[in-house]
Order: C-alpha cells, then sequence, then structure tokens
C-alpha cells in the first residue's frame, strides 16, 4: 500500500474513533444515578448473560453482581446503575451494573 493510501485509511480511523468517541455516553456519576429492580432473573441467549425482565420496559442485562446470588431463576432485588451505551456480547437488555443483589 503506498504512503497516501496508508496515510488516507489513518485518516478515516482517527475520524470513525473520534466520532465513536463523541457519541459515547459518559459514564453515569455518583450513587443518586443509582435504581432498584425487581424481578427473577432469566438467562440470555449468550452465555453468562443474565438478563432481569421488567413489565412495559426493555429487560435489563445484569453486569457484575455475585454470581452466586446473580443467577437464572433466582427472585431479586437488585440495585445498580443503567449504562445504556456499554458494549457487551450478550446482544439483549440496557446493560445495568450491579451494586447490590439479596433475594426479593
Amino acid at each position: 500500500m503506498t504512503t497516501s493510501r496508508w496515510v488516507t485509511v489513518g485518516m478515516l480511523l482517527v475520524a470513525v474513533l473520534g466520532i465513536a468517541g463523541a457519541t459515547t455516553p459518559a459514564l453515569a456519576g455518583p450513587a443518586e444515578q443509582e435504581i432498584t429492580v425487581v424481578g427473577t432473573v432469566q438467562a440470555g441467549v449468550e452465555p453468562r448473560c443474565s438478563l432481569l425482565p421488567g413489565q412495559g420496559r426493555t429487560p435489563y442485562l445484569l453486569v457484575g453482581g455475585d454470581p452466586s446470588v446473580v443467577k437464572p431463576g433466582a427472585h431479586l432485588v437488585v440495585r445498580g446503575r443503567p449504562d445504556p451505551g456499554a458494549l457487551t456480547t450478550c446482544m439483549q437488555g440496557t446493560p445495568l451494573h450491579v451494586s447490590e443483589a439479596h433475594p426479593a
């Protein structure tokens, strides 16, 4: 590849990465942005993905938490911070970073 093509490719990557960075939401701040949800955990379609479905809303993808507590079939009270812009391999739900989870 010639030098001019490498420069063009490099400029394209910088432009794409710049756009991606500009559209990525900032991480949520302090605990006042945390929410509490109650429900029964379900397995996602991908391995090691747990969802907390809700009536009339998109389910939450539970990110983190104690795996001995946050597991399919468990009826839980979960406290955490939603992060709709987070990238995951689970392909389902709105990511919810779990700060606390216990049986309901």
